[in-house]
């Protein structure tokens, strides 16, 4: 298997990046790991406060989890490549 990301192979952002990603790769072996955890109890329990972290917004600025304790937080990620 390639350690290439589909952004070594085709420009970023084209058709032909979309097309190189390998979606099944990432489906079935890292959904049945996360369903094998699940079913083990390992993770958050429901209720429990999230480990703080810090990202990078899409606009670049650094934010941290904690800055929005006491407010609700939707957290939406995806792939970048």
């Amino acid at each position: 298997m390639s350690n290439l990301t589909s952004a070594d192979k085709a420009p970023e952002g084209s058709e032909q990046q979309l097309k190189e990603y390998n979606y099944e790769h990432f489906w079935l072996k890292h959904i049945a790991a996360d369903l094998m955890r699940s079913a083990k109890g390992a993770g958050l329990k429901a209720g429990s406060a999230a480990p703080d972290f810090e990202l990078e917004s899409t606009d670049g600025e650094r934010i941290r989890l904690s800055a929005f304790r006491g407010r609700p937080v939707l957290l939406h990620m995806g792939s970048g490549t």
